[in-house]
């Protein structure tokens, strides 16, 4: 149940584009509607970071395990084909194959691709004792060779003391040349290689942006103290231990799987279960997936004014070899949420959707105050990009698909944006029908307060929205 804490915080807050005398029954919806998904799937998944989900726990707003599995759970899906068209840390593929269904993840982000791979890795679990064997093999391995791998990154010497970026280099460069043979040796080491150039960089550790503080400056300062005491025995150990951990994850992945599974390019014998990993934007997705093929579609997609995936993933990819400074430049133009035009223009459909016209005129109100004059287009293109989505949802989907969106509501200046309702009316007018509304209370994301922000308490929750196909 929500706490008397939060139900006093809705009760006094405004809700857009409800007036004011209408507040109390979108506060009885709140509390009709209100779960709360890691207390209830407890003994289903004891955390958020069970089995393979704690790998690379970094990446930002990563969607909850408990998210798919309450909806898989709830339509009894098993056998069936799961899309997760924002797939960002690969938690829907996860929660796919271990229930015995079949996944599509696709993502914009080329980490996506890496991430849902090494959580997914393949191999007996029998096989483990050996795969520890070959771990430790490579990583004494590293600081014998004289490998070294300098990543596109134009701004590099930035984020890290000369000694450390000196053996990451060769860390990377040794393990970017392992055989493909040892794929999966190798996935796992450059995994536990992102832990490393993380926690050894200028980045703050309590942020997924990227960006240096003057807390992390001083850590920085104790870290490389120790490594002058140490050497490079600092970096071994830490990157034996996250590749032991990690290699500890996968096994019991491996373990939790009752059906034997295949990768494929491209949909073609469904039969079998399966996982295919796709790194397109929406627009084209529709080209890759026939029409009526989906049973589920799972997904968080981007928050308006949200987390800037590529900002907060770019140190990965470019450790991974995966961009340069011209491409990270043309992915961030590309950027939901961040981008100033939408993929289609939806305007005139838009303007039928009650709750979306009545927030865009308080948000024009409030638009001396924005910081950036693109901040009515980029609002504007983000619901044009969540029209397009919904509709392609409804195109991809058999007929009695569900449609799962889990979404947050943000605040503009302290205003919310009823995001719920909007994307709702979007089903609605797109040949779905809304089955359950629900609102799960999560911890607040406490945001660092010597940053500008003007929620710096987080959310409170989010909302999970299940439609049907009709």
């Amino acid at each position: 149940m929500m706490s008397s804490k939060q139900i006093a915080m809705f009760n006094n807050q405004e809700i857009l584009p409800f007036k004011k005398n209408k507040r109390e029954d979108f506060n009885k919806e709140i509390l009709k509607d209100v779960i709360n998904l890691r207390e209830e799937l407890k003994p289903d998944i004891p955390s958020t970071t069970y089995l393979t989900h704690g790998i690379h726990n970094v990446y930002p707003a990563k969607f909850i395990p408990q998210v798919p599995r309450f909806v898989i759970k709830k339509f009894n899906h098993k056998g069936k084909i799961i899309l997760d068209p924002f797939a960002g840390s690969g938690t829907t593929a996860v929660e796919s194959l271990i229930t015995g269904n079949s996944n599509i993840s696709n993502d914009i982000n080329p980490l996506t691709k890496f991430l849902v791979e090494i959580k997914t890795l393949k191999f007996n679990p029998r096989d483990c004792f050996s795969y520890l064997d070959r771990l430790i093999y490579h990583v004494d391995s590293i600081f014998k060779s004289d490998l070294k791998f300098t990543p596109k990154w134009g701004n590099l010497d930035y984020w890290y003391p000369p000694e450390i970026l000196t053996e990451l280099k060769k860390i990377w460069g040794y393990i970017h040349s392992i055989d493909e043979n040892e794929s999966n040796i190798k996935y796992i080491l450059k995994a536990s290689a992102l832990f490393i150039s993380r926690k050894y960089s200028y980045g703050e550790d309590g942020s997924p942006k990227l960006f240096r503080s003057k807390q992390k400056t001083m850590k920085m300062k104790e870290l490389t103290n120790k490594f002058h005491e140490i050497g490079y025995k600092l970096l071994r150990n830490e990157l034996l231990g996250k590749a032991e951990q990690y290699l500890g994850a996968v096994t019991q992945f491996n373990s939790s799987m009752k059906t034997e599974f295949m990768k494929v390019n491209s949909i073609g014998d469904t039969s079998k279960q399966f996982l295919m990993v796709l790194n397109v934007s929406i627009e084209d997705l529709g080209k890759i997936i026939p029409k009526q093929t989906i049973d589920c579609i799972i997904t968080s997609p981007p928050y308006i004014y949200a987390q800037e995936y590529f900002r907060s993933t770019k140190i990965d990819m470019y450790w991974l070899d995966m961009i340069d400074d011209d491409l990270i430049k043309k992915l961030t133009k590309m950027e939901i949420g961040q981008k100033p035009k939408p993929f289609w223009d939806l305007s005139a459909d838009l303007s039928k959707i009650r709750p979306f016209k009545n927030t865009l005129s308080v948000i024009r109100e409030l638009s001396e105050k924005f910081k950036s004059k693109d901040n009515i287009l980029r609002y504007e293109a983000y619901f044009n990009d969540m029209m397009y989505f919904v509709r392609l949802s409804s195109n991809l989907l058999v007929s009695k698909g569900i449609l799962a969106i889990f979404i947050g509501e943000p605040k503009v200046f302290g205003t919310p944006v009823n995001v719920k309702d909007i994307i709702s009316q979007m089903m609605e007018e797109s040949n779905f029908k809304i089955v359950n509304t629900y609102f799960d209370i999560i911890k607040s994301r406490h945001l660092l307060r010597n940053r500008l922000n003007e929620n710096p308490d987080g959310i409170s929750g989010e909302w999970l929205i299940l439609g049907e196909k009709l």
